[in-house]
């Protein structure tokens, strides 16, 4: 073999190397940008999964603080009607003697049975209308 066809096999296994050096680097390149992708794609995932769960915490304690303010408002308004039946007490023992057309009701609430389901399925059709 003459030197001439060595030297030029060597520069073409060279040249063929140096192609595939850059070749390869321009897919460690790509790699490396998809291996960051990837990860970017995992944290915002990891994100939003946290932040619905916030979010679902959030809501659990509206619910609990609506159920709460409710149950108070009702307490509150029971309050109110047994304190003036109380404070008036003879005046209600008196009304049967009066012989008139007019109609006195008082109605209790202290279902908070009854006042819960009814404030859980409103509360339910709200909460469907909420979109985060």
């Amino acid at each position: 073999m003459s030197v001439n066809i060595e030297l030029e096999q060597l520069q073409n296994e060279k040249t063929r190397l140096e192609e595939e050096a850059r070749d390869l680097d321009e897919e460690i390149k790509q790699l490396e940008i998809r291996l960051k992708l990837l990860s970017e794609k995992i944290a915002i995932h990891e994100l939003r999964k946290k932040n619905a769960a916030k979010k679902e915490t959030i809501n659990q304690l509206q619910y609990k603080i609506n159920l709460l303010e409710t149950q108070l408002e009702q307490l509150s308004t029971t309050d109110k009607s047994s304190t003036v039946i109380d404070e008036n007490s003879e005046i209600a023992k008196e009304v049967p003697a009066i012989q008139n057309d007019d109609t006195i009701t008082i109605t209790a609430v202290g279902d908070n049975e009854g006042i819960i389901e009814n404030f859980e399925k409103e509360y339910a059709k709200k909460k469907h209308t909420i979109h985060f």
